[in-house]
């Protein structure tokens, strides 16, 4: 008899990795087919997703580099004297980069509601969208707990499952103190781990992901704003654009590339 071949651990953590993905496209797919939500709904649950997820994620990695801070301040070669001035430093550090990236990155979703609003309006909303919040974080976010957590934060719930390593991963790895890669060795935690053969953590990517997903969101919005000028709005062309945002084409296609 021939013997059945036994499937490598990395190809079933790789299917495992990509299950939470399917179910947040299906779970984001079937919010919008169950609710019919039209071009507007879907245009503002991606704005709200771009802005909830990369404030996440600029938050895990300022939060990851405290836990960082902190670990380095527990080593013995460290004196008791050195240890307020680092940390009074660290703070001004961070604070800094927590404030300049809460003004750059909320400003430019307040601005960005403004010609939003012009296209697709929202009962309730200010005419000018959240533009009255540009350069005012606390005001941006209470306007957004006011208009729009209430209709689309199901919606969160898919766009966190499926940015979760960007969002999640930079605090997780600097609380676990682990710079290189280490295999998966159980079922939950190859939701949140890299696959083996993604490139060493770097700073300036973790920071820059933000704003990758508002080009994407962008992209998308546009998509979806020249199908409503044509009036070709459906399902299925709903469809196509969730597979784009959740669809984990990176990860099926180095599954793939594994199995051949």
């Amino acid at each position: 008899m021939r013997r059945k071949e036994k499937i490598p651990d990395t190809e079933t953590n790789g299917f495992r990795r990509i299950l939470p993905d399917f179910f947040a496209f299906v779970l984001g797919l079937g919010q919008a087919y169950l609710f019919k939500w039209n071009t507007t709904d879907l245009v503002w649950s991606l704005w709200l997703c771009s802005l909830v997820t990369g404030y996440l994620t600029i938050l895990s990695i300022l939060s990851g580099g405290a836990a960082t801070g902190i670990r380095m301040l527990r080593q013995k070669e460290i004196k008791r004297t050195q240890c307020l001035p680092a940390i009074l430093i660290g703070l001004m550090v961070g604070l800094f980069f927590l404030g300049f990236f809460s003004l750059h990155f909320c400003g430019f979703h307040a601005i960005h509601s403004v010609f939003l609003r012009q296209f697709f309006p929202i009962d309730g909303m200010p005419s000018d969208g959240f533009g009255e919040a540009f350069m005012n974080p606390p005001l941006l976010w209470a306007l957004v707990f006011r208009h729009l957590l209430q209709p689309y934060g199901l919606f969160l719930i898919p766009a966190l499952i499926a940015e979760r390593k960007q969002v999640f991963f930079p605090l997780i790895r600097a609380i676990e103190g682990e710079r290189p890669f280490k295999p998966v060795r159980s079922f939950a935690a190859g939701w949140l781990t890299e696959t083996p053969d993604t490139k060493p953590y770097d700073l300036g990517d973790a920071m820059g992901r933000p704003y990758i997903n508002v080009v994407r969101m962008h992209l998308l919005i546009f998509f979806f704003a020249f199908c409503h000028i044509l009036k070709i709005e459906s399902f299925f062309i709903y469809a196509v654009v969730y597979s784009v945002y959740f669809f984990p084409w990176s990860e099926v296609k180095g599954w793939r590339r594994k199995r051949i």
